[in-house]
């Protein structure tokens, strides 16, 4: 950059992340960074089984590559790019992983599917990795906001775009890339990015979570080894942001960066599904326990939710567990019937259960323009003739209404517990938590891998 040009605000985005001091970051930001690290890790082993993933699997043994990285749940060493993609296919598959709520962006999948297969192949330690994490998280949702609403309205799926900057971000930290290599690494992630919104309730959905994984290691690797990308791949006339987006903020990329915290308004799921969802899912199950009726004494339910809920989960007649993600109605009858929204919620098998499909379809979804993105009402009428009501102003999981630390262990314990184990879940809860310390993430490494708790 010569004397007369102005620093872009994606330069000034790329300092951050390189030359950022650790020591810097404030202890929250930190301990909020762990927390989504073991959500993250919890939602992808608790994915392991899924049939996206076993065919991912089947395909990276295939077509081989060099045993350089491990992918948590799975008994498997391939290159540090399969298994990023196979990790980010993982985190994303059961929509149980946490979203920035201004943006809607998942940020921490592609971002920990990216920096722990390079931070065990770079051999990196826990304090690396939770920096590398914490950047990568903050570039992801900058350039989510950055490319706006409009975006998104559109047509695209946010995490598979700037969840590509975030991986390519997370990675340039671990590689120790300076300034100007770590601007060509999120260039070249910002020319990667892709990801369609018409996927939702298909397995190809979560492969936008892969990819973004698998090409922000990419495009942090080609950095480091000198390729080279236009300084202009976000702010230029046909950059990320203007081909992208018809009304984008570029200085969102740069705005207040080491003193606002994008990780404080990310909310952590407690629901397996669109986050969307979660305010009438609560509405719904406050109303189940506070009637205590069985669903068959239910004559009608009235759900008033936000315009958005309409647009993205209104499959009146979802047929698998996948689109049943994708339906509020579903949700709110699965939520009432079992008392919550979990992943053994949505089964193809549940979906088309008659007791719930009933349930469903006396559920009536309607838009209230009035109603915020985390809140919902929903009004109950009995066969007896009684009716309950429940407003929902802040959903559960959000920043306003965040889960305890004893809540997201338990939420984790019920994913990782079934496939490695109670030995499993105390140790990478221990290892999780005790990240600024551990110069190895071995220990980390062998915890995750079945073989080793078995």
């Amino acid at each position: 950059m010569t004397e007369n040009q102005h620093r872009l605000p994606s330069e000034e985005l790329a300092a951050f992340v390189a030359d950022y001091p650790y020591e810097s970051i404030p202890e929250k930001v930190l301990r909020e960074n762990r927390r989504r690290i073991l959500d993250t890790l919890g939602v992808a082993v608790g994915a392991r089984d899924a049939r996206p993933v076993e065919i991912l699997l089947d395909l990276t043994r295939e077509l081989g590559g060099q045993p350089q990285s491990g992918v948590p749940g799975q008994v498997l060493k391939t290159s540090v790019i399969n298994a990023a993609r196979i990790l980010g296919v993982m985190s994303h598959v059961l929509d149980f992983d946490d979203t920035h709520i201004p943006t809607i962006i998942h940020p921490s999948g592609p971002t920990l599917a990216a920096a722990l297969p390079m931070a065990e192949y770079r051999q990196s330690s826990g304090q690396d990795l939770l920096a590398a994490f914490t950047f990568g998280v903050e570039a992801g949702c900058r350039t989510a906001l950055a490319l706006g609403t409009a975006h998104y309205d559109v047509g695209w799926h946010v995490t598979g775009t700037a969840g590509t900057v975030a991986a390519a971000a997370a990675c340039a930290r671990l590689l120790g890339l300076e300034e100007h290599a770590t601007h060509n690494a999120l260039s070249i992630a910002a020319t990667e990015a892709a990801g369609q919104r018409a996927q939702f309730g298909a397995m190809t959905k979560s492969l936008h979570t892969g990819n973004a994984a698998a090409n922000g290691v990419l495009a942090a690797l080609l950095a480091g080894k000198g390729y080279t990308a236009s300084r202009e791949g976000f702010e230029g006339a046909r950059g990320l942001l203007n081909a992208a987006s018809s009304a984008p903020s570029p200085e969102e990329l740069s705005d207040g960066l080491g003193e606002r915290w994008e990780t404080f308004r990310i909310g952590i799921k407690p629901y397996s599904c669109g986050v969307v969802t979660h305010p009438g899912i609560d509405a719904v199950r406050k109303l189940a326990r506070s009637t205590s009726a069985p669903a068959g004494e239910v004559e009608r339910i009235e759900l008033g939710v936000h315009p958005l809920v309409i647009e993205l989960t209104n499959k009146r007649e979802p047929r698998t567990g996948l689109e049943g993600k994708f339906s509020i109605a579903f949700a709110g009858a699965i939520s009432w019937i079992e008392g919550t929204a979990r992943h053994r919620q949505f089964t193809d098998e549940k979906v088309n259960r008659s007791d719930v499909k009933a349930l469903r379809d006396r559920i009536l979804v309607v838009e209230d323009r009035s109603l915020g993105q985390t809140e919902a009402k929903a009004m109950v009428r009995l066969k007896s003739g009684k009716t309950s009501t429940e407003h929902v102003r802040h959903a559960t999981g959000t920043p306003e209404n965040p889960i305890s630390d004893e809540e997201l262990r338990e939420k984790f314990t019920d994913l990782v517990e079934p496939e490695l184990g109670e030995k499993a879940v105390r140790r990478v809860i221990s290892l999780v938590d005790g990240l600024p310390e551990n110069r190895s993430l071995q220990p980390l490494f062998d915890a995750l891998t079945p073989s080793a708790n078995a």
